[in-house]
């Protein structure tokens, strides 16, 4: 009998099991046998308790330790220096909490993990009533509240909400009811005529103590001493279509910027800053996902609880040498003890179509007629016949006489679509998160799209009474898809003259329409939509992040918690072009210029890297006499850190159509690496709280990386804040003004160590494949040491100093939070440029730079969102951030004059040329201003400003034109919601910035032939006011780097809108479901922009280029459906 044959997808899954180490496997294997016993029903809770004459505190305290249970109560109701004596050994939870509420008028509840304590319904007056009430009582995610007082107001009728949330109660006509429940803020209805009542309670920040996540930890955010900013996950955030969960920042949060720097499917190119550039290398944030290192693009964005920035030194010290350019620590969800199974799904479809983008003349007889005048401008014969400009002007064939607007020819309108199911539960000892997700993104430019794959499963198990394990798992697979050369595309599109045809009637490729009477054709061939179709660049990326977890509680006040943590990448990148031609009408055939120039090309890539981490923390805290309150941590860490990389390529295989390397037949490369690094840390944290009100931390790291030699490997970087919350001192609770005010300052040191290269201190053989060696007459591989270096490089340190305050008013509805931070890195890592005479060496890495940030932050947030569905509720805020780049040391102030520079005195990266001052009216003004300079400009040439006043123009002329890196971003939020209906909106912005702008896309050049609308309003003798120079092509004076091309990028974008129904309850419960909600959103949809001039695409955008081979930003319009069960 036949053997059945293997399946080639069940063979490679296989191959892939066997990579992943065994301690991966293992974790997997106990997060499987977790998460399909989390259902098992649990044995009650149990507890030994005996304590004489103790405050009701320290009992709610013992039962936390021992249960794992929080408990939540209001400070109103539950008086906790009620002295009690408990007596208990292995006794059911509900004894101990009869005997602390017995004589009370308290009741509890344990649900959702927590224990809650409540005032006892009050009973129902005897009198008559005349209708009855029914309702539902939910809090902001529309989970049920279980014991939620419902009273008649100025009366003593009421009842309790039962563990649906629901009541019922008879009250009289016109009746008003109050809705109250500890740790919510209460709430009135008038009843006016309805037999039925859907009540949202909106939870009591201050009286819940809100807490935030920190590094190896979390804290009350009353209690935070450093510059810490935190966003929730809400349905604003969880509907939108983002593609990076760094997008989630954007506009949220002062001090951070994202910058989405591309609309590739899958790949959006964001870049994050937090309190602007701090470095000359790189600049990105370190970013932690559930205690680990990561980056923002391994996690989907659903599966995300809250993400918390870290922004000045003293919160950010615990993390050290990784910590200099900020911190974000994302927290993935995670299901609650004792809680109900919730099921969520949530999908979207929806369209994309390009943005903002260059304005180009499209009419061929209009741009015909300019290129013809550019030219006899520059003295040169017209290219273009008058007749050929008539046919072209009066023709209607598309084919023959086409007026191309390339952006409608190489874009679409393209698909996007995502769905994300998740399923939270918690019994009495296990809690599990497991989400599935799918993306799928078209690229609003042909032959390009992506798509990814997801599944994240979270574990804790509570083992007994000292002991906690846990488990994450997150696995995602991206593939995506573009052409063979990306670059090319955008390059072949400077070149596109709207007289070029996409296609022919037949539907092949088009060519050159401009043509002489002898069939010659007018104009090199340039077809971005030739090389749009031009083979695949196909890559496959996988990644999986796999880390464990135990805690060990010693006593109430001590534990240990130890992780063991592991992440791969695993990237693949396959590609080959192919031969195609183009046709004129007439059926000529053309080939686009310097296409597949090295012939056919097979190439495969793959880079993998692993990181592995562990780490251990000590961790103690305890009141003392309820007046002092301290809490440590003690820490280490270790990371290995590896990457490797093959790369082979082959040509011309025997055929076309073959696309795997092993066709190719010529051209054999092949190559290979491995880099690795390695880091050892000791942290510690001490926190110290008097009376709640004067605060202090103190946090210090060392670091030691195997980046730098012996002797300087080992860094030490502190941090100290300390926090006064005058709010509850007796002469400001005094004022009733206040229902928060803090002052707070921190100071500290941080490092960094990411450049390029992981050993710049070793002299390192390069080898070289190619035939570049003249060896024994001919040319040959070889290896030779191609790199200096500087042995006694070490880390970047970043010293940096905060002082804010924040301020709570109307019940903390309106809150206020101000920051100044002054932020100065020295010993920045650079490489300065060496003498020719070394050769073609590298220049060394060098600790010779220095940088400071000084800024201000404010953040203004109005909350007054109502808990009833039926009634009007709001939200506005505003942050704001300045920042003041500049470069104070850097080779002596002696660095080269260049376009993007670096000199000491001026913001990194400012912009550097002449300043461009008007238009030469004549050639005799133009002689006379520059009348010792070696090249003359003529009448209509741009005037520049003669710094020295010496007649010529030279570098003594050149001065900083602007810098790039914003000085203000900004970000304004509001939303609405009213009977079930809500509307959120997010402004993004940001002002005193800078770009360059030219480009093959803007200026006059003969090669690439695009002409941008300005250029319509140029100079000539009959249009004397313009400050467009005259239609030259390939003007080198009017071509300087100056101001002329320097444009304000300040903009104010409407980054989101949302508008979303939640469906009744009344609906939904006969539906079976918890929650029904749709919405309808739309990014990017306009940009205003403040300053005229600026010519590209989308402003939100790298300023360290043209921004013009890239990637366009698409607006994006989805709508959805989100369902609880």
């Amino acid at each position: 009998m036949k053997e059945k044959q293997e399946s080639p997808r069940r063979r490679c899954l296989l191959i892939l099991i066997e990579k992943i180490p065994n301690a991966m496997k293992l974790t997997f294997l106990f997060l499987v046998i977790s998460l399909l016993s989390f259902t098992a029903t649990a044995s009650a809770q149990r507890v030994s308790i005996v304590l004489d004459n103790a405050k009701v505190e320290k009992v709610l305290a013992t039962i936390t330790h021992q249960t794992g249970l929080s408990v939540a109560y209001s400070k109103q109701i539950v008086d906790l220096n009620r002295r009690v004596s408990v007596n208990f050994t292995n006794a059911e939870l509900t004894n101990v909490l009869d005997k602390i509420t017995e004589g009370t008028s308290l009741s509890y509840e344990v649900k959702n993990g927590k224990i809650y304590l409540f005032e006892k319904p009050l009973a129902n007056a005897v009198t008559q009533q005349a209708k009855k009430i029914t309702g539902v009582v939910v809090d902001s995610k529309g989970e049920p509240i279980i014991g939620a007082n419902v009273v008649e107001k100025g009366t003593t009728n009421g009842t309790i909400t039962d563990f649906d949330g629901k009541f019922i109660l008879e009250v009289s006509d016109n009746a008003t009811l109050q809705f109250s429940y500890i740790g919510f803020m209460p709430t009135t209805v008038a009843i006016a005529g309805q037999t039925s009542l859907n009540v949202r309670l909106r939870e009591d920040t201050q009286a819940l103590e809100e807490v935030v996540v920190v590094g190896y930890g979390t804290q009350k955010k009353v209690n935070l001493t450093g510059s810490v900013s935190s966003v929730k996950f809400d349905e604003e955030l969880a509907n939108r279509p983002i593609t990076d969960a760094s997008q989630a920042l954007s506009g949220k949060v002062s001090g951070v910027w994202i910058s989405q720097n591309s609309g590739k499917p899958g790949d959006d190119g964001a870049q994050l800053r937090i309190r602007g550039w701090g470095t000359l290398n790189n600049s990105d944030p370190l970013v932690i996902i559930d205690g680990v290192e990561g980056v923002f693009s391994q996690v989907n964005p659903s599966d995300i609880e809250s993400i918390t920035v870290l922004k000045d030194a003293a919160s950010a010290a615990i993390y050290g040498s990784k910590a200099a350019n900020g911190v974000v620590l994302v927290t993935t969800k995670m299901g609650k003890n004792n809680e109900k199974t919730q099921v969520e799904l949530n999908s979207y479809v929806g369209m994309q179509q390009i943005g903002r983008h260059f304005d180009l003349v499209t009419n061929s007889a209009e741009h015909m007629t300019m290129a013809n005048q550019a030219l006899v401008n520059g003295g040169e014969n017209p290219l273009f016949s008058e007749t050929l400009i008539s046919n072209f002007a009066n023709g209607t064939d598309p084919y023959k006489y086409p007026n191309t607007d390339w952006y409608d020819s190489l874009y679409r309108n393209a698909l996007i679509t995502g769905h994300n199911l998740s399923i939270r539960s918690g019994s009495e000892k296990l809690s599990s998160f497991l989400s599935l997700n799918y993306l799928s993104q078209e690229g609003i430019l042909m032959n390009s799209k992506a798509e990814r794959f997801g599944i994240r499963a979270n574990v804790e198990y509570k083992v007994n009474s000292w002991l906690r394990v846990g488990a994450r798992l997150n696995y995602t697979r991206r593939n995506s898809q573009e052409p063979f050369d990306l670059f090319r595309v955008f390059e072949q599109q400077q070149g596109a003259a709207p007289f070029i045809a996409p296609y022919t009637r037949d539907g092949r490729f088009g060519s050159v329409e401009a043509i002489k009477d002898d069939g010659t054709l007018l104009y090199t061939t340039y077809q971005p939509v030739i090389d749009a179709s031009n083979g695949a660049t196909k890559t496959s990326k996988d990644y999986m992040a796999v880390n464990a977890f135990a805690t060990v509680d010693f006593t109430k006040d001590l534990n240990l918690q130890v992780t063991w943590a592991s992440n791969g990448n695993w990237k693949m990148v396959d590609k080959y072009n192919e031969t195609l031609y183009g046709y004129t009408d007439s059926g000529i055939e053309t080939i686009p210029k310097n296409y597949n120039r090295d012939g056919i090309v097979l190439s495969r890539e793959q880079v993998s890297t692993m990181r592995n981490n562990f780490q251990a923390t000590l961790n103690y805290s305890k009141r003392f006499a309820d007046k002092h309150y301290v809490a440590a941590i003690l820490g280490t860490q270790l990371e290995n850190y590896s990457i490797k990389n093959v790369f082979a390529r082959r040509t011309n295989p025997p055929k076309e159509g073959l696309t795997q390397v092993d066709a190719g037949t010529e051209g054999i490369k092949g190559e290979g690496n491995f880099e690795g690094l390695r880091m050892a840390s000791y942290f510690g944290r001490l926190n110290y709280a008097f009376a709640d009100k004067y605060l202090f931390e103190m946090n210090l790291r060392a670091d030691a990386s195997s980046r730098f030699k012996r002797g300087n490997r080992w860094g030490v970087f502190p941090g100290f804040s300390a926090g006064w919350r005058l709010s509850e001192e007796a002469f400001i609770k005094n004022l009733n003004l206040f229902s928060n005010l803090k002052l707070r300052a921190s100071w500290g040191q941080l490092g960094n160590q990411t450049i390029e290269g992981y050993w710049p201190y070793l002299t390192v053989i390069s080898q070289n494949y190619d035939l570049s060696y003249n060896y024994g007459g001919s040319l040959a591989p070889g290896a030779a040491v191609t790199a200096l270096v500087d042995e006694d490089i070490t880390w970047e340190t970043t010293s940096s100093l905060d002082i804010g305050v924040d301020l709570g008013f109307l019940g903390n509805k309106l809150n206020i939070e101000a920051d100044y931070f002054n932020k100065k890195t020295t010993d920045i890592i650079v490489q300065l440029p060496i003498p020719n005479v070394l050769g073609d060496k590298t220049a060394p890495f060098e600790n010779v730079g220095e940088m400071k940030n000084n800024g201000f932050e404010l953040v203004v947030n109005y909350d007054n969102l109502e808990t009833s569905r039926d009634r009007l509720g709001f939200n506005v805020g505003l942050n704001f951030t300045y920042i003041d780049n500049k470069v104070t040391k850097f080779q002596g102030g002696n660095s080269p004059d260049q376009l993007y520079l670096i000199r000491e005195g001026y913001p990194y990266k400012a912009l550097y040329g002449y300043k461009a001052v008007g238009i030469y009216q004549s050639d005799e003004e133009a002689a006379q201003h520059m009348h010792s300079n070696g090249l003359k400009p003529e009448m209509g040439n741009l005037k520049y400003e003669d710094v020295n006043n010496d007649g010529k123009l030279d570098y003594q002329d050149k001065q900083v034109l602007g810098n790039t890196i914003p000085k203000i971003t900004y970000g304004l939020t509001a939303g609405l919601r009213y009977k079930g209906f809500d509307l959120n909106i997010l402004f993004q912005g940001l002002g005193q910035a800078n770009a360059f702008t030219k480009s093959g896309m803007t200026r006059m050049q003969y090669e690439w032939l695009t002409i941008s609308d300005k250029w319509r309003d140029a100079w000539s003798p009959e249009n004397p006011d313009s400050n467009i120079p005259m239609l030259r092509f390939d003007s080198s004076w009017d071509t300087y780097d100056s101001s002329f091309w320097v444009h304000r990028i300040d903009f104010l974008k409407l980054k989101n809108l949302q508008l979303g129904y939640a469906f009744p309850e009344w609906i939904t419960s006969k539906l079976k479901m918890q929650r029904l909600y749709v919405y309808a959103n739309a990014q990017n949809l306009f940009t205003i922009m403040w300053k005229k001039g600026y010519e590209g695409y989308d402003p939100e955008r790298n300023t360290f280029d043209s921004g013009t081979n890239y990637y366009p930003t698409p607006r994006i319009f989805t709508f959805g459906i989100n369902l609880n069960f």
